[in-house]
């Protein structure tokens, strides 16, 4: 398939569907509420240049978005539900009611059906979950001896497990069950669940750990992990339209796509690690969800967890893990929420129970991360959130025959296995950061290297006099630190 052909349909289509395939909740007061949808702000701005707001439809292009689905939540009620663009090139216009793989947002509806069992009796926080599986068992380490693996660390992100994440299956490849994904076997993905640290130790991203706490939820109550949490969670909290099952032929969902705009083969794949990544879920579902969780932080009637609970959910237990979520912020600004990634989707969810604000964005691309953080920032500016979202700020400078130099070559990161990116000369006499993948991104040079406005990359050397950059640290505005990265030998 032609991509450039794609990203021109793509565009073509997002511009048009921008402006006339969009839907409100009207809010019951009857209010006028404040539009986001012109006011994007880029992660960075440049010191000393005017204030900029971008319309969503220029950035959904310049991102190769297909579609993008928004809810706000104001007061704890939903103020706000919109989509914008298309569910695939030559499909239909993306609503409201448009399903996109929720990815990682999955964990936090999976943490609080395991929380509403353990306020049941029918789970135990605490205790060690080596001894409660029957089907598989965690593999024997001297990394547990007297730390034990326990539900509490499998939530938070700190039982000591990986793998950190799953790829999913293609339409028609054979599906593993949950023991053969946890043990690693075929037809599973050879990512076997194992300890790779001392429990309690520290924190490492682990879907493995949710897959464990899926057998411990499905094995204990005898039920199957869908119909579980849609009694435990979904219907409750007025979840719908979500579902952790595999989506009937025919219903009206978002086909997946890659950076460069091509169509995921099958429209998405398939994820059986449903506590990992499995939900498929709308905008609106999940900020149901968040005002679920927000009411009963705030002391109101919840149907799922009391507050003794709630509140055990939104604390943090290592670093900024919780059970289920990540947290941060502090007074007002106090906040919880998830992101998530699946192939050819990604999807956000953020919310102040101190002032019962959220929102919730899915998008039906890999190239979507930035373009959510535009819209999370413009929905900060435009609904007084006690975060404002801040762009960061960077002073600019000149490329010179010396910067271009020292940084254009292509790298590989430092214990990160994926492939190498480039930074390339272009044709305005700057650089040009190409992620290999479809992405590329203009960069731009400040006295300390690069950085690139949009995403929010910053590039430094690691030895920044030297005439060729060896080793770099690539880091990104609002992420957990720079990762290091090496100039490739054949540079």
């Amino acid at each position: 398939m032609n991509l450039d052909r794609v990203s021109k349909l793509l565009v073509a289509a997002t511009l048009l569907s921008s402006s006339i395939t969009s839907a409100s909740y009207a809010a019951g007061d009857g209010a006028a509420h404040p539009d986001f949808a012109k006011g994007l702000r880029r992660a960075i701005i440049t010191t000393g240049a005017p204030p900029e707001r971008l319309p969503i439809a220029q950035r959904m292009a310049r991102w190769r978005v297909p579609g993008l689905s928004v809810a706000i939540v104001d007061g704890c009620r939903i103020v706000d539900a919109r989509s914008f663009g298309v569910t695939r090139p030559d499909g239909p216009a993306v609503s409201p009611s448009t399903l996109f793989q929720a990815a990682s947002v999955s964990k936090p509806i999976a943490a609080l059906a395991a929380l509403r069992l353990a306020q049941q009796g029918v789970l135990n926080l605490d205790a060690d979950v080596a001894g409660q599986l029957r089907g598989w068992t965690i593999p024997a380490s001297p990394l547990t001896q007297g730390h034990p693996v326990t539900l509490r660390g499998l939530l938070s992100h700190s039982a000591g497990l990986v793998p950190g994440g799953y790829g999913g299956y293609a339409h028609g490849q054979a599906v593993p069950t949950l023991i053969q994904t946890l043990a690693g076997s075929p037809p599973a993905q050879p990512k076997p669940v194992r300890v790779d640290y001392v429990p309690g130790s520290t924190w490492r991203y682990s879907g493995g750990g949710y897959q464990v706490a899926e057998l411990l939820m499905t094995e204990a109550t005898g039920r199957s992990f869908p119909d579980l949490v849609k009694e435990l969670v979904l219907t409750p909290a007025g979840m719908a339209d979500s579902r952790f099952d595999e989506v009937p032929e025919g219903s009206d969902v978002a086909s997946g796509h890659d950076a460069a705009g091509k169509t995921i083969e099958g429209g998405w794949r398939i994820f059986p690690e449903h506590a990992a990544a499995g939900l498929w879920s709308t905008p609106s579902d999940l900020a149901r969800f968040a005002i679920t969780v927000m009411t009963a932080a705030r002391g109101g009637t919840d149907p799922i967890l009391g507050p003794a609970m709630t509140k055990e959910m939104l604390e943090a237990e290592v670093g900024p893990r919780s059970l289920g979520f990540v947290i941060g912020g502090e007074g007002k600004a106090r906040q919880f929420g998830h992101e998530g990634a699946n192939e050819g989707y990604n999807a956000l969810l953020i919310a102040f129970p101190e002032t019962c604000q959220a929102a919730a964005l899915m998008a039906n691309s890999d190239n979507a991360k930035p373009l959510l953080y535009e819209v999370e920032r413009a929905i900060a500016d435009a609904y007084g959130w006690p975060d404002p979202m801040a762009s960061a700020a960077q002073v600019g400078a000149a490329f010179t025959p010396e910067i271009l130099d020292r940084f254009a070559g292509e790298y590989r990161f430092v214990g990160i296995d994926v492939g190498p990116f480039r930074i390339v000369r272009n044709e305005k006499g700057g650089l040009t950061f190409d992620r290999g993948d479809g992405h590329t991104e203009p960069l731009l040079a400040s006295p300390e290297g690069l950085f690139a406005p949009d995403s929010g990359v910053i590039i430094k050397a690691v030895e920044p006099n030297a005439a060729r950059a060896e080793t770099i640290t690539y880091g990104r505005i609002g992420g957990r630190g720079p990762a290091e990265a090496r100039r490739t030998p054949q540079q």
